[in-house]
């Protein structure tokens, strides 16, 4: 009986040729200078986030941000250069805004606990897996629920409320609550 680790045969000649045609190596997609100011945003901006300077921070680091926002200690900004964030914005503990893309997030919008914008992806079409930013924009007066996900390249409407742990992959208009993995339409029951 021939198991795996003692078998005989040889690999076909055209799975030789994938494994020896490798992808060219992978680049990144910021310049020196961007990477320099992540360095500093995660080290820096991040000691003093901490300490209770956001807003501030923020805009030090090429953020747009409003007034009367209110930002919590433990919420992650990845990259405040791509973010704009409107007036009476509140980020939750634990909230997570992956700008490796534009996100904007509209007025009076709340990102409650763990609530995670991604606006960032890799292109799995391309071998070299290279990295796509897709932007994300919130609409005013909308709700991201607990623990909820809002996926690259998505637009939702204004006073759009997400449930949670909805995940949503795709645009929806104003005035759309929605739930589930993936996120659809709640119907009205009334």
């Amino acid at each position: 009986m021939t198991t795996p680790e003692t078998s005989t045969a040889q690999p076909s000649s055209d799975n030789v040729a994938r494994a020896l045609a490798a992808p060219p190596p992978r680049r990144s997609s910021y310049t020196a200078r961007q990477k320099l100011i992540r360095l500093l945003w995660g080290t820096v901006g991040r000691a003093l986030w901490v300490i209770g300077i956001r807003a501030p921070v923020l805009r030090l680091f090429g953020g747009r941000i409003g007034k009367g926002c209110r930002l919590a200690r433990s919420a992650r900004i990845t990259i405040p250069s791509t973010v704009t964030i409107g007036d009476g914005v509140v980020l939750g503990e634990r909230s997570i805004v992956y700008s490796l893309g534009e996100i904007t997030i509209g007025d009076r919008v709340v990102l409650d606990f763990r609530a995670h914008l991604c606006a960032g992806t890799h292109d799995m079409s391309d071998p070299r897996f290279p990295l796509v930013k897709p932007p994300i924009e919130i609409g005013a007066a909308s709700f991201i629920g607990m623990d909820a996900y809002v996926g690259p390249g998505v637009v939702l409407g204004a006073r759009c409320v997400v449930g949670a742990r909805a995940s949503v992959f795709k645009s929806f208009p104003d005035d759309t609550a929605l739930s589930g993995n993936p996120a659809r339409p709640v119907r009205d029951e009334r």
